[in-house]
């Protein structure tokens, strides 16, 4: 299973393609996300923000 996921990270991390499927799901395959404009980032280094009570701040 972990050679599985190793692939399809590969595999989405080429902008284009990530691009693509975003666009396809999200937005019904209308091109709203650039692959010019996206930037890798660290998954390991994603927060999720709260608040000071330790309560997930609302979108």
């Amino acid at each position: 299973m972990g050679k599985t996921d190793t692939i399809t990270k590969d595999y989405m991390r080429r902008t284009d393609i990530f691009a693509d499927v975003f666009n396809q799901f999200i937005y019904h395959g209308v091109q709203r996300i650039s692959s010019d404009s996206l930037v890798e980032l660290d998954t390991t280094e994603i927060a999720v923000p709260y608040g000071e009570d330790n309560v997930s701040v609302p979108n």
